[in-house]
């Protein structure tokens, strides 16, 4: 053990369910093999959190592990598609496409497509989570899909009438320019969700895009044009008006329109601190990180701390004056 070890404080680690207190009681539903818990469990939580739940407990569970009969609970489609999703994606790993081996693709295709045929089933008997939609066109970007087939999946998203953050997250990903879309159809998600939100929360999708649009310009386009037009408009006082506007419109519906979830809630202000960490405003960044306290997600603080999220947080709030976690 080293003196460091020894003396130093210990640092956070990681909670790969992101305090989610639903996770821990959903495992145990598992282990129990209790799929009426589980699945009264899922169908009980907000929109966005039933997405978060099956992310948690898909990061816990062993890859492949029993779970419930699907006849268990009529969600049990929509919940073990999900995990076959998650499962999918940890299977192929998370390194860029030159460091993946043709095994570790093979393996997640077949997982993959398990969960498509899942979540096929699961929109036969639950068509109105909006949770399940959001896996379709998650599991969708691993596999590929037919000619219209994100759109499809949009149009069944939208007859739920529920109002999923988290979805909507799905949408603004599928339509990102590092997945072949275009920044302007990513903006176009972002900015429909903001023009009559729901909630406070649905106005971080725009926080997020730009957070895209910047992973985008500053580490995968090879036109230095885009590149400096992006730097220039980053350094405008015209940009810094419209975020600090957007944050304060953020403030404001939190007091005036209904409450977000936990996990809106969350999604919020984690993507709010990442927006002005990465434009320098510490003053802005100081409440969020004060909000976000022991529950970071992993995206998108990913794409500037990697795998250390908890100490790069605890910088952060150290250089705001904040105590460490």
């Amino acid at each position: 053990m080293s003196l460091f070890g020894l003396f130093g404080k210990k640092q956070l680690a990681f909670d790969p369910a992101e305090d989610d207190p639903n996770v821990t009681p959903g495992l145990g539903f598992i282990k129990a093999g209790d799929g009426a818990a589980l699945g009264t469990l899922y169908v009980g939580l907000p929109p966005a959190d039933r997405v978060h739940f099956i992310d948690g407990v898909g990061l816990l569970t062993e890859i492949a592990a029993p779970l419930p009969p699907l006849g268990a609970h009529p969600a049990m489609p929509a919940i073990q598609g999900g995990f076959c999703y998650i499962w999918a994606h940890r299977l192929r790993g998370y390194a860029t496409a030159d460091r993946t081996s043709d095994g570790q693709v093979m393996d997640m295709a077949e997982m993959a497509f398990h969960a498509q045929d899942l979540l096929a089933e699961a929109t036969r008997q639950t068509p109105g989570d909006s949770a399940l939609h959001a896996f379709r066109i998650r599991a969708m970007m691993l596999t590929g899909g037919e000619e219209g087939a994100f759109d499809a999946i949009c149009a069944d998203l939208k007859a739920t009438r529920e109002a999923n953050l988290l979805a909507e997250m799905a949408r603004l990903n599928f339509l990102t320019t590092k997945w072949g879309g275009s920044h302007e159809q990513m903006y176009g998600v972002a900015d429909a969700a903001a023009d009559d939100p729901p909630n406070a929360a649905f106005l971080s999708l725009q926080a997020r895009a730009w957070i895209e649009e910047w992973l985008y310009e500053t580490a995968m386009n090879d036109v230095r044009e885009e590149q400096a037009a992006f730097q220039a408009r980053r350094q405008s006082q015209e940009f810094r008006a419209e975020i600090a506007a957007l944050d304060d419109r953020f403030h404001t519906l939190l007091a005036d329109l209904p409450a977000p979830s936990r996990v809106e809630r969350q999604f919020a202000h984690n993507n709010f601190a990442m927006l002005f960490h990465l434009n320098a405003d510490k003053a802005r960044l100081k409440p969020h990180l004060e909000a976000i306290g022991r529950a970071p997600m992993s995206m998108p603080w990913g794409y500037v701390f990697g795998e250390n999220v908890p100490k790069g947080l605890n910088k952060l709030r150290k250089a705001a004056g904040l105590p460490q976690l």
